[in-house]
């Protein structure tokens, strides 16, 4: 584009020093073009100018109903005017959507395969998908209220199952919408790492929080909190907290395989820890896929410390299969060990025997 502004402020200076029409019709005794810096500016005028780049950027921002900015292949979404949600996306592909409910802030940050996506539909609810192929999912249906889904580092599509991510909320956010999955409120899930499908199996990975049907169970899960620190591969591994009030789930290192983690749930402040990448926990009632009926056990603790472990170790505090139990605790703290604390209150057991 030829900058006309400039153009025009040469014509002013020649015409105010009155020699626009001498220029015109004075001949030139030497044609050294090199020096003949009218020749320069001629040839700008011809065509010389680069053309503008091809804009590349991924953007997209709404709130409150209305578009602000939109451009390339990133969309965003906030609902209805009145709602007060906030939607941003940027990256290829990326998708923010917050235009389930009130007040609720959906971000999704990256691209690649599908783009990262962020969805948020209660209120209060707040999604926040920063990587490639991350997602965060918070909210959900009816009464799934202020939960927060994090989702920081990249994934690959799953092969089977759902998308691998963070899931904060209700039994909705995995399109389970038979109101015996539970709802969630209060709940946050916390995904730091990169998830990734092993050759047969992949999907169903990440930090997990609120109702039992997230883990396809059932039963409702208020303030609980799931959290995982490190890299995945393979299928239903991470951090559940689900089915309970204040439970609590934490993973760290990197997990390779299928079914490994922390569960805490199916009763009320249990807590669940995993620090390595073959082991699992389980703190609360016993877990049966499809009910949250069966024995319960509430405030709980099952721990295993095995970051190095090649065989990996298992802990498991609170209900039996067939009998409850509260205020246990069970600690695998080595590889290949089973530390159970079970059907009974004010259980104890800790491995190696100390």
């Amino acid at each position: 584009m030829v900058n006309t502004r400039s153009i025009a402020r040469l014509g002013t200076l020649a015409v105010g020093l009155g020699i626009g029409a001498a220029w015109a019709h004075t001949p030139v005794a030497s044609a050294d073009t090199s020096s003949d810096w009218l020749s320069s500016i001629d040839g700008l005028l011809s065509g010389a100018l680069p053309a503008p780049a091809t804009s590349t950027l991924d953007l997209a921002i709404s709130f409150n109903g209305t578009s602000l900015f939109s451009e390339g292949t990133a969309t965003a979404d906030s609902g209805t005017a009145g709602d007060y949600d906030l939607a941003i996306a940027y990256g290829l592909g990326s998708t923010a959507d917050a235009d389930g409910g009130t007040g609720d802030t959906a971000i999704a940050i990256g691209g690649s395969t599908i783009g990262s996506a962020a969805n948020a539909s209660g209120t209060g609810d707040y999604a926040l998908a920063d990587g490639n192929d991350a997602f965060a999912n918070a909210g959900g249906g009816t009464g799934a209220n202020y939960d927060s889904a994090i989702d920081i580092g990249n994934n690959d599509l799953p092969s089977t199952g759902y998308y691998d991510g963070a899931y904060a909320g209700d039994a909705d956010l995995i399109g389970n919408t038979d109101p015996n999955g539970g709802t969630g409120a209060h709940d946050t899930a916390i995904e730091i790492g990169n998830d990734t499908n092993s050759a047969t199996v992949g999907g169903n990975e990440g930090a997990f929080s609120g109702a039992g049907g997230l883990i396809g169970s059932s039963g409702d899960g208020n303030g609980d909190t799931a959290i995982d620190v490190g890299n995945e591969e393979g299928a239903h591994n991470g951090p559940a907290a689900v089915a309970g009030n204040s439970d609590y789930a934490s993973d760290s290192g990197n997990e390779s395989g299928q079914g490994f983690g922390a569960l805490a749930g199916f009763g009320n402040g249990d807590i669940a820890t995993v620090d390595g990448g073959t082991s699992a926990a389980q703190a609360g009632g016993e877990y049966t896929p499809g009910d949250a009926t069966g024995p319960l056990g509430n405030y709980d603790v099952a721990t295993v410390y095995d970051p190095s472990g090649t065989v990996g170790s298992f802990a498991d505090a609170g209900a039996s299969p067939t009998t409850g139990g509260d205020y246990d605790f069970a600690g695998a703290f080595a590889d290949d060990y089973n530390a159970l604390a079970q059907g009974a209150d004010y259980l104890f057991t800790v491995l190696p025997s100390i």
